[in-house]
């Protein structure tokens, strides 16, 4: 079982990276072997609306007219059988360097041949080889966690992300805020290893 951590924060401390990492020991501890790729250290150029991607209805993964880290990732995606997608919430979404990376999957990843209700050639996946499963991690450092409800687009494009392009269901949400007020704490840690765990467990099971 491989399981990928796409993590959009900068920072390689903090409470997002200990969250991930926990996730990522439940993982490991659940059979998987876990790989992580932060989003900040590596060449992702944006989107340029090209549209050599969506032209090609036949590719597992689109080409590409940029020559930069992006091929390789989107490689590790199709190899992976579940994801822990990680960003910190920023004005009320997912921060630059995950939304950056979620562009760029959205026809590389995606054919335009899907439907959403009377609204033609949105994406689908290409994935179709084998179903995925998948976990978001978000944090806030200002924004408390019972307002996930109303505030909650990190999670929600991770979410999106996840079953739209990668093919994965998602089994578990990890949403934890006013980290500036109080830090990480015990349950915390315990939600993150234990999603982790679950995550892995989905995977062997094939969703049982």
């Amino acid at each position: 079982m491989k399981v990928l951590i796409i993590n959009g924060h900068p920072k390689n401390k903090g409470a997002l990276a200990t969250l991930v990492g926990e996730v990522g020991t439940g993982a490991v501890e659940g059979g998987a072997g876990v790989e992580q790729i932060r989003l900040a250290e590596q060449d992702i150029g944006y989107c340029r609306f090209c549209l050599k991607c969506h032209g090609d209805l036949d590719s597992t993964i689109a080409p590409c007219a940029q020559d930069d880290d992006m091929g390789m990732i989107l490689e590790k995606v199709r190899e992976a059988d579940g994801f822990i997608l990680a960003s910190p919430m920023s004005s009320g979404h997912a921060n630059a360097y995950m939304k950056t990376f979620i562009e760029r999957c959205v026809w590389t990843l995606g054919r335009p041949t899907g439907r959403a209700l009377w609204i033609k050639r949105c994406p689908e996946t290409r994935l179709t080889d084998k179903q995925r499963y998948a976990v978001t991690v978000t944090t806030t450092g200002a924004v408390p966690a019972w307002s996930k409800v109303l505030c909650n687009g990190s999670t929600k494009e991770m979410v999106e992300l996840a079953k739209r392009h990668f093919n994965a269901k998602v089994v578990g949400k990890l949403y934890v805020g006013t980290l500036f007020e109080r830090g990480l704490d015990e349950d915390d840690i315990k939600s993150a290893f234990s999603m982790g765990l679950g995550l892995a467990g989905r995977i062997k099971g094939g969703g049982r």
